[in-house]
């Protein structure tokens, strides 16, 4: 072996200079106001849109906010801050793992990013999203295209683990808004919070369930329907919840009530406060969900 590692030529290596980071100096600029889109009570809109178009005025009033897109942005829809703040726009290309790091990087400077590509994608970048976390990473990564819901795309396009991987992250949050509305509230709240932040899309058109004047808090959960004789708890998020809506329809008309709850914020979760309810309302609940059972809302 000596001898082998005696006949090992030297190699002079070359010497490199490589220039120092260049210094990025960060607008001050804390108006966190976002110039909310009308929507009507049953107007039809994807989730997807709404975040594009809440991020893109989100942008329009804080230099900060940046997006980046792993070249999906058509589809996502942060494309609609490319349209209105091209400077504050960040092309990834087909690079998932590189987004994360880039998102990671330009908050640690001090940018308010939002990144965004198909949930599917995202468990490409889990190891880049596990280690961001540990970094201690202050930015929201946006899942479009969510669950079976997105048919045509085809199964390879149906994020069904997104859920179980941001649930096993140490303080994160998780976020799956069912209509416009919602979407444009939350997206507000998280350019507000401190952490990893999650947002769950839908590729299809879903009615717009709430008015303008709704409030969204982190850990909490909407009632949208219930009554005294509530028999069980449906309980949906995103898509889901409009399944459940159209179930108590099919139930009042067998004069059986039951509840139904949005559960919108996904993690944390008031399991105290959700229980309680559960225990007034039947003491049964059903969870439809468009998720994989491993990891999702129903093993909370």
């Amino acid at each position: 072996m000596e001898k082998a590692l005696q006949e090992i030529p030297k190699v002079k290596m070359p010497k490199i200079k490589t220039c120092p980071p260049e210094k990025v100096e960060v607008v001050e600029n804390k108006n966190t106001k976002l110039k909310f889109n009308s929507y009507e009570i049953g107007e039809m809109a994807a989730t997807r849109m709404a975040y594009g178009k809440a991020l893109a005025s989100l942008a329009v009033s804080n230099p900060e906010v940046i997006a980046a897109d792993a070249e999906v942005s058509n589809s996502t829809k942060s494309e609609e801050v490319k349209k209105v703040r091209p400077g504050q726009f960040v092309e990834v290309f087909i690079a998932e793992q590189d987004l994360v790091g880039i998102c990671l990087g330009l908050s640690k400077k001090g940018f308010n990013v939002f990144g965004s590509t198909f949930a599917a994608f995202l468990t490409r970048a889990h190891d880049q999203i596990r280690m961001a976390s540990l970094s201690n990473g202050n930015f929201t990564l946006c899942g479009s295209h969510a669950g079976v819901s997105v048919g045509e795309d085809g199964a390879s396009q149906m994020g069904l683990e997104d859920i179980a991987m941001f649930r096993s992250l140490p303080e994160s949050f998780i976020f799956y808004p069912s209509d416009a509305v919602s979407t444009e509230k939350l997206v507000l709240l998280c350019s507000k919070l401190r952490g990893l932040k999650y947002i769950r899309t839908t590729r299809g058109e879903t009615p717009t369930l709430y008015s303008e004047k709704e409030k969204f808090d982190v850990g909490n959960f909407k009632v949208l329907k219930q009554d005294k004789k509530d028999k069980a708890v449906l309980v949906g998020a995103g898509i889901t919840l409009h399944e459940c809506l159209k179930a108590s329809e099919l139930l009042d008309e067998e004069k059986i009530k039951v509840a139904v709850v949005d559960l919108y914020c996904v993690k944390p979760f008031n399991s105290k406060k959700f229980i309680q309810f559960v225990k007034k309302h039947g003491k049964r609940m059903i969870i439809v969900e468009d998720h994989y059972p491993e990891g999702g809302i129903g093993e909370m």
